[in-house]
Protein backbone atom coordinates (compact mmCIF):
# COMPACT_ATOMS: atom_id res chain seq x y z
CA UNK A 1 0.00 0.00 0.00
CA UNK A 2 1.51 3.17 -1.07
CA UNK A 3 2.40 6.34 1.87
CA UNK A 4 -0.54 8.31 0.25
CA UNK A 5 -3.08 5.72 0.79
CA UNK A 6 -1.80 4.74 4.33
CA UNK A 7 -2.48 8.68 5.03
CA UNK A 8 -5.66 8.98 3.56
CA UNK A 9 -7.01 6.20 5.60
CA UNK A 10 -5.40 7.28 8.92
CA UNK A 11 -6.87 11.23 7.86
CA UNK A 12 -10.50 9.53 7.26
CA UNK A 13 -10.33 7.43 10.33
CA UNK A 14 -9.46 10.36 12.37
CA UNK A 15 -12.07 12.67 11.29
CA UNK A 16 -15.01 9.87 11.52
CA UNK A 17 -13.39 9.25 15.08
CA UNK A 18 -14.20 13.25 15.68
CA UNK A 19 -17.69 12.78 14.06
CA UNK A 20 -19.13 9.55 16.30
CA UNK A 21 -16.73 11.08 19.35
CA UNK A 22 -19.16 14.54 18.47
CA UNK A 23 -22.42 12.87 18.00
CA UNK A 24 -21.98 10.55 21.54
CA UNK A 25 -21.09 13.80 23.52
CA UNK A 26 -23.79 15.23 22.33
CA UNK A 27 -26.09 12.62 23.32
CA UNK A 28 -25.11 12.19 26.91
CA UNK A 29 -24.08 15.65 27.60
CA UNK A 30 -20.22 14.71 28.15
CA UNK A 31 -17.90 17.17 27.80
CA UNK A 32 -15.83 16.67 24.39
CA UNK A 33 -12.42 17.92 25.14
CA UNK A 34 -12.92 15.23 28.10
CA UNK A 35 -13.48 12.28 25.51
CA UNK A 36 -11.05 13.39 22.83
CA UNK A 37 -8.21 14.42 25.59
CA UNK A 38 -6.02 10.81 25.13
CA UNK A 39 -7.34 10.52 21.34
CA UNK A 40 -4.45 10.38 18.40
CA UNK A 41 -5.58 13.14 15.89
CA UNK A 42 -3.52 12.94 12.91
CA UNK A 43 -2.07 16.36 12.42
CA UNK A 44 -0.92 18.22 9.27
CA UNK A 45 2.48 19.11 10.80
CA UNK A 46 3.19 15.27 11.91
CA UNK A 47 6.05 13.64 10.37
CA UNK A 48 3.79 10.97 8.91
CA UNK A 49 1.36 13.56 7.24
CA UNK A 50 2.48 13.76 3.58
CA UNK A 51 0.83 16.23 1.68
CA UNK A 52 1.13 15.57 -2.34
CA UNK A 53 1.55 18.50 -4.70
CA UNK A 54 2.18 18.55 -8.59
CA UNK A 55 2.52 21.10 -10.75
CA UNK A 56 -0.34 20.36 -13.77
CA UNK A 57 -0.26 21.84 -17.04
CA UNK A 58 -3.22 21.72 -19.73
CA UNK A 59 -3.42 22.13 -23.13
CA UNK A 60 -4.45 25.98 -24.41
CA UNK A 61 -7.15 24.85 -26.81
CA UNK A 62 -9.34 22.81 -24.17
CA UNK A 63 -10.99 22.92 -21.37
CA UNK A 64 -9.57 25.16 -18.56
CA UNK A 65 -6.21 25.93 -20.06
CA UNK A 66 -3.28 27.17 -17.94
CA UNK A 67 -0.61 25.60 -15.09
CA UNK A 68 -1.97 24.49 -11.95
CA UNK A 69 -0.46 23.72 -8.45
CA UNK A 70 -3.18 20.90 -7.53
CA UNK A 71 -2.87 19.38 -3.84
CA UNK A 72 -3.39 15.58 -4.41
CA UNK A 73 -4.01 15.23 -0.94
CA UNK A 74 -6.53 17.57 -0.24
CA UNK A 75 -7.70 17.11 -4.10
CA UNK A 76 -7.32 21.04 -4.06
CA UNK A 77 -6.39 23.78 -6.47
CA UNK A 78 -4.18 26.09 -4.65
CA UNK A 79 -3.36 28.28 -7.85
CA UNK A 80 -3.60 28.74 -11.20
CA UNK A 81 -1.29 30.69 -13.79
CA UNK A 82 -1.99 31.72 -17.01
CA UNK A 83 -0.11 30.31 -20.08
CA UNK A 84 2.27 32.56 -21.93
CA UNK A 85 0.49 34.84 -24.67
CA UNK A 86 2.59 32.91 -27.58
CA UNK A 87 3.09 29.37 -26.24
CA UNK A 88 0.34 28.06 -28.59
CA UNK A 89 0.50 24.04 -28.12
CA UNK A 90 2.10 23.93 -24.55
CA UNK A 91 3.67 20.40 -23.60
CA UNK A 92 6.40 20.36 -21.28
CA UNK A 93 6.57 21.15 -17.76
CA UNK A 94 9.59 21.15 -15.36
CA UNK A 95 9.73 22.75 -11.99
CA UNK A 96 13.50 23.19 -10.44
CA UNK A 97 12.49 24.84 -7.16
CA UNK A 98 12.14 28.27 -8.34
CA UNK A 99 10.95 28.46 -11.58
CA UNK A 100 8.68 26.83 -13.83
CA UNK A 101 9.68 26.10 -17.10
CA UNK A 102 7.35 25.18 -20.16
CA UNK A 103 7.36 24.39 -23.91
CA UNK A 104 5.39 23.37 -26.55
CA UNK A 105 4.95 21.50 -29.48
CA UNK A 106 4.08 24.32 -32.28
CA UNK A 107 5.89 25.89 -34.89
CA UNK A 108 7.52 28.64 -33.72
CA UNK A 109 7.88 28.08 -30.05
CA UNK A 110 9.54 29.12 -26.85
CA UNK A 111 11.02 27.66 -23.78
CA UNK A 112 9.77 30.08 -21.05
CA UNK A 113 11.11 30.31 -17.42
CA UNK A 114 8.37 31.52 -15.61
CA UNK A 115 8.02 33.17 -11.79
CA UNK A 116 5.64 30.91 -9.94
CA UNK A 117 4.06 33.00 -7.67
CA UNK A 118 2.70 35.04 -10.55
CA UNK A 119 3.37 33.32 -14.29
CA UNK A 120 5.35 36.31 -14.82
CA UNK A 121 7.78 35.30 -17.80
CA UNK A 122 11.26 35.46 -16.80
CA UNK A 123 13.33 34.17 -19.21
CA UNK A 124 12.58 32.99 -22.88
CA UNK A 125 15.03 30.49 -24.88
CA UNK A 126 13.26 30.88 -28.50
CA UNK A 127 13.05 28.23 -31.41
CA UNK A 128 12.54 25.08 -29.76
CA UNK A 129 9.96 22.78 -30.22
CA UNK A 130 9.29 20.95 -27.76
CA UNK A 131 7.27 17.70 -26.11
CA UNK A 132 9.42 17.16 -22.59
CA UNK A 133 11.10 18.78 -20.35
CA UNK A 134 13.63 17.77 -17.55
CA UNK A 135 15.84 19.63 -15.61
CA UNK A 136 19.10 18.46 -13.49
CA UNK A 137 21.50 21.10 -11.75
CA UNK A 138 21.82 24.05 -13.92
CA UNK A 139 20.92 22.37 -17.45
CA UNK A 140 17.35 21.48 -19.16
CA UNK A 141 16.88 18.66 -21.25
CA UNK A 142 14.16 18.51 -23.81
CA UNK A 143 12.72 15.91 -26.25
CA UNK A 144 12.95 16.75 -30.15
CA UNK A 145 10.74 13.81 -31.77
CA UNK A 146 13.87 10.87 -31.37
CA UNK A 147 16.30 13.34 -29.89
CA UNK A 148 16.92 14.42 -26.40
CA UNK A 149 18.79 17.45 -26.42
CA UNK A 150 21.27 18.94 -23.20
CA UNK A 151 20.99 23.08 -22.82
CA UNK A 152 21.98 25.20 -20.56
CA UNK A 153 19.55 27.60 -18.95
CA UNK A 154 19.89 30.41 -21.11
CA UNK A 155 19.50 28.40 -24.35
CA UNK A 156 23.44 27.15 -25.45
CA UNK A 157 23.66 23.54 -27.00
CA UNK A 158 25.33 21.07 -24.72
CA UNK A 159 24.59 17.48 -26.54
CA UNK A 160 22.35 15.49 -28.24
CA UNK A 161 21.46 12.12 -27.07
CA UNK A 162 20.17 9.78 -29.57
CA UNK A 163 17.48 7.35 -27.94
CA UNK A 164 16.97 3.74 -29.86
CA UNK A 165 13.42 2.46 -28.57
CA UNK A 166 11.82 5.75 -28.56
CA UNK A 167 8.82 5.60 -31.19
CA UNK A 168 7.49 8.91 -33.73
CA UNK A 169 8.13 11.18 -31.23
CA UNK A 170 9.08 11.32 -27.74
CA UNK A 171 5.95 13.23 -25.83
CA UNK A 172 7.28 13.63 -22.07
CA UNK A 173 11.01 12.85 -20.14
CA UNK A 174 11.95 13.00 -16.85
CA UNK A 175 15.50 12.84 -14.83
CA UNK A 176 16.30 11.12 -11.76
CA UNK A 177 19.39 11.15 -10.48
CA UNK A 178 21.83 9.79 -12.77
CA UNK A 179 18.62 8.26 -15.09
CA UNK A 180 16.98 9.96 -17.69
CA UNK A 181 13.31 8.09 -18.48
CA UNK A 182 11.85 8.76 -21.77
CA UNK A 183 8.20 8.08 -22.65
CA UNK A 184 6.72 6.16 -26.30
CA UNK A 185 3.95 5.62 -27.87
CA UNK A 186 3.39 2.26 -26.99
CA UNK A 187 1.28 0.28 -24.66
CA UNK A 188 4.29 -2.35 -24.23
CA UNK A 189 6.86 -1.18 -22.88
CA UNK A 190 6.24 2.51 -22.64
CA UNK A 191 9.14 3.72 -20.05
CA UNK A 192 12.51 3.43 -21.18
CA UNK A 193 15.25 4.42 -18.70
CA UNK A 194 18.63 5.92 -20.00
CA UNK A 195 21.41 5.63 -17.72
CA UNK A 196 22.93 9.04 -18.44
CA UNK A 197 26.53 7.88 -17.79
CA UNK A 198 26.79 5.31 -19.94
CA UNK A 199 23.83 5.60 -22.52
CA UNK A 200 22.19 2.34 -21.54
CA UNK A 201 18.47 1.72 -22.75
CA UNK A 202 15.79 -0.75 -20.73
CA UNK A 203 12.56 -0.78 -20.90
CA UNK A 204 10.06 -0.95 -17.80
CA UNK A 205 6.61 -2.66 -18.78
CA UNK A 206 3.74 -0.62 -16.64
CA UNK A 207 1.60 -3.32 -15.41
CA UNK A 208 -1.91 -1.10 -15.84
CA UNK A 209 -2.31 0.28 -19.29
CA UNK A 210 -2.51 4.00 -18.58
CA UNK A 211 -2.64 5.32 -22.69
CA UNK A 212 -0.58 7.92 -20.75
CA UNK A 213 0.45 11.29 -22.59
CA UNK A 214 2.77 12.99 -20.16
CA UNK A 215 5.14 11.56 -16.69
CA UNK A 216 7.62 12.56 -13.88
CA UNK A 217 9.45 10.63 -11.67
CA UNK A 218 8.98 10.88 -7.69
CA UNK A 219 10.00 9.60 -4.47
CA UNK A 220 11.22 5.95 -6.16
CA UNK A 221 8.20 6.00 -8.35
CA UNK A 222 6.82 6.54 -11.54
CA UNK A 223 4.00 9.17 -12.01
CA UNK A 224 1.32 9.02 -14.74
CA UNK A 225 -2.11 10.39 -15.68
CA UNK A 226 -4.29 8.85 -17.70
CA UNK A 227 -6.83 10.17 -20.35
CA UNK A 228 -9.66 10.62 -17.41
CA UNK A 229 -7.03 12.68 -15.71
CA UNK A 230 -6.26 10.25 -13.11
CA UNK A 231 -2.85 10.47 -11.12
CA UNK A 232 -1.63 6.50 -11.55
CA UNK A 233 1.56 5.48 -9.57
CA UNK A 234 3.65 2.81 -10.49
CA UNK A 235 7.22 1.39 -8.89
CA UNK A 236 10.28 3.24 -10.31
CA UNK A 237 12.28 0.32 -11.53
CA UNK A 238 10.01 -2.74 -11.80
CA UNK A 239 6.63 -0.68 -13.73
CA UNK A 240 4.49 -2.15 -11.20
CA UNK A 241 1.35 -0.52 -10.46
CA UNK A 242 0.61 0.65 -7.18
CA UNK A 243 -2.15 3.50 -7.16
CA UNK A 244 -4.35 6.06 -9.07
CA UNK A 245 -5.94 9.07 -7.49
CA UNK A 246 -8.43 10.77 -9.77
CA UNK A 247 -8.35 14.77 -9.99
CA UNK A 248 -10.87 17.77 -10.58
CA UNK A 249 -8.43 19.19 -13.36
CA UNK A 250 -10.40 19.69 -16.48
CA UNK A 251 -9.27 19.87 -19.67
CA UNK A 252 -6.63 18.13 -21.63
CA UNK A 253 -3.29 17.24 -19.14
CA UNK A 254 -0.28 16.98 -21.14
CA UNK A 255 2.22 17.35 -18.25
CA UNK A 256 3.01 17.06 -14.82
CA UNK A 257 5.81 18.03 -12.30
CA UNK A 258 6.60 17.59 -8.48
CA UNK A 259 6.31 20.93 -6.71
CA UNK A 260 8.80 19.71 -4.19
CA UNK A 261 11.83 19.35 -6.46
CA UNK A 262 14.87 21.49 -4.34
Amino acid sequence: MSTIEITFMKTTKSIWTLLILTFIASSCHYDLDDITENILIIDPNDEEYIEYKWWILTHKSYEAPGIYLYNETTETIELKLDLPKNLESPHALAYDGESLWIGGNDENESIYELDPENGAIISEIKNIQTEGIALLNDHLYYSDYKIINKITKDGTSVEEISTQNSSYNIPDIAIDDNNLYYLRYSEKDPVIKIGLSNRKESKINLTESTGTYCLTVSDNEIITINPINEILRFNLETGVFISRTPTNIKGWITAIAPYNNK
